[in-house]
């Protein structure tokens, strides 16, 4: 009943103040919260016009009102008027964040429309290319790794010679033309083995080196390309879907969305509300993915009809909870004025806002999609032949 206690309240001092506008626009709410028969009377004596009477009905009713109201905190008033301009706000940032979000997912969906084949042709020939430079890799290891055994035979080999040639060195006379022969025989040998250690050294080091970064790539193509098929996939689901709608319909599917989005975000409502909120979320979001606009129309009554005015501002009377729930409905505005910033930074978005001619982009993407296919093509050929070679 405070409501319409303050209402008269304004109503009373503009008709002293004779501000016909105040009147007016304070009438239109008084109407929806008239319940007695005593407001109603009031309602018709300020619709007709007949101030006389109807300043008389306002005092009287205000008098019997006072008597029988409490006494309320100007303060918690205050409050309250306060964190529903907090929440107001709240509610612009998260539209303003969905509508965001809900151009970005249209034109994606877009992309992979226009260029979602190219793109998997693309994807599928980097995956090949990744696949045949392993098995180069590959070949590659195999032949290091037969370089390698060579090497350890022979160097096996270079071993015993040098023992033998130390031996025969040994036995002959120190200062003989025979024992200076056989040193320089020692040292030939020597650097013989010394060589043979150093190829050793660095096939060992270049066996699992080369290939394990081609094991890496060929890995990061393959799910690059399974990530971008199931995408494709989803939003062509999504495109068909919306192909079944009208432009009007689609339209309408959009404008209730947000709509529908604003009035049970979890973010919004009471803290007693939340889950429940989370849960018409949920509904929302899976109408929307269906394509079903009578689904989002009827939770959008129903929304209208009770869900609304279960604001923390409508239901808070307590001073403390009040001032507690500013504090937090504050710290959300900060976050989201944050995410909308950092948004507004990225490429994808920087990019679809500055679109003048979506089609000119298209047209330009696709022949730069069908350069880079091309030049794919041509290395994958020469990385067959060199597989095969």
């Amino acid at each position: 009943m405070s409501t319409p206690i303050k209402r008269l309240e304004i109503i009373k001092n503009a008709i002293e103040l004779e501000d016909d506008d105040i009147i007016i626009s304070q009438l239109a709410r008084l109407k929806n919260e008239a319940f007695g028969d005593e407001l109603q009377a009031i309602v018709v004596a300020l619709e007709q016009k007949n101030y006389t009477a109807a300043i008389a009905a306002i005092t009287a009713w205000l008098q019997s009102q006072r008597a029988i109201t409490q006494w309320r905190d100007p303060q918690v008033a205050a409050s309250k008027l306060e964190l529903k301009a907090l929440e107001e706000r709240l509610r612009d940032l998260i539209d303003r964040r969905n509508a965001r979000v809900q151009q970005l997912d249209e034109f994606n969906d877009l992309y992979f429309s226009r260029l979602g084949p190219l793109m998997q042709q693309i994807l599928a020939l980097r995956k090949t290319l990744a696949e045949l430079n392993l098995r180069r890799q590959q070949a590659e290891a195999r032949r290091r790794e037969e370089d390698y055994r060579r090497c350890q035979q022979y160097m096996a080999q270079a071993v015993e010679v040098l023992a033998t040639l130390t031996q025969r060195w040994r036995d002959l006379p120190a200062d003989s033309v025979q024992a200076a022969e056989a040193r320089k025989h020692l040292q030939q040998q020597s650097n013989l083995i010394a060589n043979l250690l150093a190829e050793a050294l660095e096939l060992e080091s270049g066996l699992t080196r080369e290939e394990e970064p081609a094991r890496q790539a060929r890995d990061d193509a393959n799910n690059e390309y399974e990530k971008y098929r199931e995408q494709h996939h989803d939003a062509e689901v999504r495109l068909r879907k919306g192909k079944n709608l009208s432009e009007e319909d689609q339209n309408e599917l959009k404008r209730l969305w947000r709509q529908a989005s604003k009035l049970c975000h979890p973010d919004l409502v009471a803290d007693d509300l939340k889950e429940e909120a989370n849960t018409m979320m949920v509904q929302l979001n899976q109408a929307k993915q269906r394509g079903d606009v009578k689904a989002i129309r009827s939770l959008v009554a129903r929304l209208q009809q009770g869900f609304e005015p279960l604001m923390a501002s409508d239901r808070l009377n307590d001073l403390e909870r009040i001032r507690k729930k500013m504090a937090q409905v504050r710290e959300q505005i900060d976050t989201l004025v944050n995410e909308l910033a950092e948004l507004e930074k990225e490429e994808s978005w920087l990019l679809v806002s500055s679109l003048s001619n979506m089609e000119a982009y298209f047209v330009q993407q696709e022949k730069a999609l069908h350069d880079v296919r091309a030049s794919l093509e041509h290395q994958v050929s020469e990385a067959q032949l060199d597989t095969a070679a």
